[in-house]
């Protein structure tokens, strides 16, 4: 073993870890001492120990195996006494015998089956065995095996084995004995005491074996057949190479980003409780309400609702560290769960009733949110628990006081439901409130319809607007005799309606505009904002601005304590004067309605204000500060966790860092939204796959483009339900068909669609958009009046207050122009250059300067020196719409001759037609100077006739 000793610690860098597992019992090789495999959970230590058995027992070694247990629960050297008991059943005789008495005593009282073939000679002795005489009786009983090639002894899980076992490994790792001995080790290095990491770590001849994490091919070999693409996809992108996480994933798809299973009820997250068998019962306690107050929490929350002393709940919470379920985050005083499965785990491990009650004690909430009236309270102290802070706007007015006991449990699933939904948790409000859907007798009406407008909005954050809508429609009947409550579903569905963009059936329901007529100002604001927001949808411009301009000044008039509890009426009224093409005022809002919901962590609204605010800021060419909520949207989304919210940030983030010269980035974020949006055919993944079909066309993503053109969004685009968005979708679309050749007729129906939106809508955006859609219309074909078009869409753009988009009309000049006369192509690019200037859009700067980079000095002259003198004369007559013979005949050469030279002149010019003559050279060289060719410019064909 002196030989071993001097071997130098070996890695597995630089080969598999399954190579590295067959190398060790290489007939010619000698095999090391300890082999350590170290990795975090799930990773595949164990399935790699047991590879490392199967290959040893093939060579002929002998194998001892087990996994420890949590050290609390293990008796002294139990690790030991479960991994040797086979071996030492079947040669217990030949051991003893290879012993000396004294550690006969000493084995027979760990192992049982040495103690059993043996008699005592004297009574057993009190006390623990002392490790070093137990290390030096285990070296010799080692020695006294009878194991063909060698022995193996594999420990699993050894981060949890008990402190005896831990020093006889240290003995047997230090002091080998004289045999053929391998000692492999697997557990989790962050879990592990310092002092294993540290004998590891140093211990002679030792060899490591890194499980990392698999390649997505791998990966996607453990899925079940038929696992559909996007779900395929999205579950190989969370799992992160792990294999252990991706098959508990799919096992439990929902578990992940803070959302619930398909099913209340623990069964899908049984093979987590495992991880918390170390636990003390404190220990466990603290876990459970750790899960209840949400992503982050502190131990002030925990002991809120715990009640557990502040030593006692130390212990715990360090018990939780130690084990490596919860992590310390920022700021220092919070904690996180090291992975949400871990987290829904322990939530869902706790009853109903107790869930209810922590929600509660949590809150601070005592009664039921009023649906439509919102009493003024006092302020909540800002230090509230993290879970579901829910401030003092939401608080009620007293209700349902003398409820008997079902309608009191109906309350408070309601609210906790709703606590749970504005704190971001929307698939574990939904477990809650979908326990309301069967109602008591005594339940009232307003209080059924706030369940079914909470359930509606947990589902509106997952994307899944279609069952939102079909649930708040099962509950209408029910609520029609009551006003209030009948109100609040109509608001409910119009929402929903206007966030998925499909019209709402019926046109404005009578129950919006009996709210709309309240005293109460905040419920008269949302139902006006909510009209409001329809009219400009639909391209009801002027109704849009009266009704929102009524809004803006009821807003105007409170203040922000005031606007808590009803602050979504700021995000209607934001969105809708987006949609009226007022940016500034638009941008305003939603930057006060996001500076709010951040302060009061009104979580569920955040993503929304950042999304709007990002989109708003890019339109006024504030790219940078864009960029900048647009990750701010992200975040939020990501910690809602719904593909509808993650999808349609990421799209505007993919835009936004493009336009800054980010393509890297643009290309990255644009996949993963496209990702989010692939399973969904919803109106908002229509949405958000335009958005990323201009993103991917700029940045040359055809790839990309071809999955979002064969995903049917165009087709569907055709009868796009939004009016206010038509002009923009068309614009892109006319693009995208303009530059591909012989798609002028798509282009031309995309710019028709966007000029009769505009003539609906009358400002002037839309109208630009339209008519930048006719420019690429006819980009191709007449050069000429693409740069007419074009260049009002500078002029109307520019009294929009749109720079980015004068800076693509710009652009658009300057293509149309490039064929005809370089220096008024240059001058259009100058001014994009200009109007780029300290904007951050280093992108659109970087296009521009290529295209003027690489626009020739004087494109028309250098076109036509391709040409002989008499091809061009020919170029011309053909611009003029000259047949073959009326040029033989007005240049007096046969029609063969005729035919020869336009054969030559598309070889020459690399076209295929006489129209592209036409555009290509006959209209260049008009405007250059005809006369050069030494004759006059000849008269149309139709003039010659008449």
């Amino acid at each position: 073993m002196a030989r071993d000793r001097a071997l130098p610690r070996q890695a597995s860098t630089g080969r598999s870890p399954v190579a590295d597992a067959a190398h060790l019992f290489d007939a010619c090789g000698t095999p090391p001492c300890v082999v350590e495999i170290p990795g975090p959970p799930w990773i595949g230590k164990t399935r790699m120990l047991h590879r490392i058995i199967e290959d040893a027992k093939a060579q002929g070694w002998s194998v001892a195996h087990a996994a420890a247990v949590p050290a609390a629960t293990a008796a002294p050297y139990q690790l030991f006494s479960d991994a040797f008991e086979d071996i030492f059943s079947e040669q217990a005789e030949t051991v003893l015998r290879s012993v000396p008495v004294v550690c006969r005593r000493v084995l027979g009282r760990v192992f049982p089956p040495l103690g059993q073939a043996t008699r005592p000679m004297h009574a057993p002795q009190p006390g623990p065995v002392p490790t070093g005489l137990m290390g030096s009786a285990l070296r010799q009983a080692v020695r006294g095996l009878t194991v063909p090639n060698g022995l193996v002894l594999a420990l699993d899980d050894v981060h949890w084995a008990d402190p005896a076992s831990l020093v006889l490994l240290e003995s047997l790792v230090r002091r080998p004995p004289d045999a053929r001995l391998l000692i492999v080790v697997a557990h989790r290095d962050r879990q592990s005491p310092l002092r294993l990491r540290g004998l590891l770590a140093s211990a002679p001849g030792a060899h490591r074996i890194d499980v990392g994490p698999l390649t997505d091919q791998e990966l996607a070999a453990l899925l079940p057949e038929g696992t559909s693409r996007p779900v395929r996809r999205s579950l190989l992108s969370r799992a992160g190479g792990n294999p252990g996480l991706l098959l508990a994933l799919a096992a439990s798809p929902r578990a992940h980003g803070g959302t619930a299973p398909d099913a209340p009820g623990l069964t899908p997250f049984t093979r987590f409780l495992d991880e918390f068998r170390a636990l003390s019962d404190d220990g466990w306690l603290a876990a459970q309400s750790a899960a209840v107050l949400g992503d982050t929490f502190t131990l002030q929350e925990v002991r809120s609702l715990t009640a557990l002393p502040a030593g006692r709940l130390a212990d715990a919470v360090s018990e939780l560290l130690r084990e490596d379920i919860v992590r310390p985050v920022e700021p220092a005083d919070h904690f996180r769960f090291r992975h949400p499965l871990l987290r829904t785990t322990a939530y869902h491990t706790t009853g109903e009733q107790w869930r209810l009650d922590a929600h509660t004690a949590a809150t601070g909430l005592v009664r039921l949110p009023a649906p439509c009236v919102h009493t003024q309270a006092g302020p909540v102290p800002h230090r509230t628990p993290v879970a579901d802070r829910v401030r003092s706007g939401l608080l009620p007015r007293e209700a349902f006081l003398d409820a008997g006991d079902g309608t009191a449990l109906y309350e408070q699933r309601v609210r906790t439901g709703k606590a749970l939904v504005v704190a971001g948790r929307p698939g574990e409000a939904l477990d809650v409130l979908d326990r309301t859907s069967s109602p008591g007798a005594g339940v009232p009406p307003v209080l059924r319809a706030e369940a079914a407008d909470w359930r509606a909005r947990a589902h509106r954050l997952l994307g899944r607007y279609a069952v939102a809508e079909s649930l708040l429609e099962a509950v209408r009947p029910d609520v029609a005799d009551e006003p209030e409550a009948l109100a609040l579903i109509d608001l409910a569905r119009l929402a929903a309606a206007l966030e998925r963009g499909t019209p709402l059936p019926g046109g404005e329901p009578p129950s919006v505009r009996w709210a709309a007529g309240l005293a109460d100002p905040l419920v008269r604001g949302y139902a006006t904002a909510l009209l409001g927001a329809q009219d400009a949808d639909e391209g009801r411009a002027a109704d849009a601005a009266v009704r929102l301009g009524r809004v803006a000044r009821l807003l105007d008039g409170l203040d922000d304590t005031a606007l808590v509890g009803r602050l979504d009426v700021l995000y209607w009224l934001a969105r809708a004067l987006a949609r009226l093409e007022q940016d500034a005022e638009a941008a305003c809002h939603f930057e006060r309605g996001l500076g709010l919901a951040s302060a009061h962590e009104l979580d569920y609204l955040v993503p929304q204000f950042a999304t709007g605010l990002a989109e708003a800021l890019l339109r006024l060419g504030r790219v940078d500060l864009a960029i900048e909520s647009g990750h701010r949207a992200m975040r939020a989304a990501h910690r809602i966790g719904g593909d509808c919210l993650l999808a349609e940030a990421g799209a505007g983030l993919a835009q936004a860092a493009w336009i800054s010269g980010d393509r890297a980035a643009a290309l990255s974020t644009a996949r993963e939204a496209a990702q989010r949006a692939e399973a969904w055919r919803e109106p908002w993944a229509d949405r958000v796959r335009l958005s990323l079909l201009e993103t991917s066309f700029d940045t040359g993503d055809q790839e990309l483009c071809k999955e979002l053109l064969s995903a049917g969004t165009v087709r569907r685009a055709a009868t796009f339900p939004v009016v206010s968005l038509v002009p923009a979708v068309a614009e892109v679309l006319a693009r995208l068909e303009g530059e591909r050749r012989g798609s002028a007729a798509e282009a031309g129906r995309w710019a028709a669609a966007a000029e009769e939106a505009a003539g609906r809508m009358r400002l002037p955006g839309a109208t630009g958009l339209a008519l930048l859609a006719r420019a690429h219309h006819h980009r191709v074909t007449d050069p000429l009046r693409a740069a007419v078009f074009a260049s009002s869409a500078v002029v109307t753009l520019t009294r929009a207050g749109r720079p980015l988009d004068v800076v693509r009309a710009h652009l658009a000049v300057a293509a149309a122009w490039a064929g005809i006369d370089a220096a008024v192509a240059r001058s259009q690019l100058d001014e994009a250059q200009v109007l780029l200037e300290g904007r951050g859009a280093h992108g659109y700067l970087e296009h521009a300067a290529d295209l003027a980079t690489n626009a020739p000095p004087h494109s028309a002259d250098a076109r036509l020196a391709r040409l002989s003198s008499r091809e061009r004369e020919i170029s011309v007559l053909v611009s003029d719409g000259y047949t073959n013979q009326q040029i033989a005949r007005a240049l007096q050469l046969s029609h063969k001759t005729v035919e020869t030279h336009l054969g030559r002149i598309f070889k020459k010019l690399d076209v295929g037609s006489r129209a592209q003559v036409a555009t290509s050279i006959g209209r260049a060289a008009r405007f250059t100077d005809a006369r050069s060719f030494g004759r006059p410019v000849p008269v149309a064909a139709s003039d010659q006739i008449a």
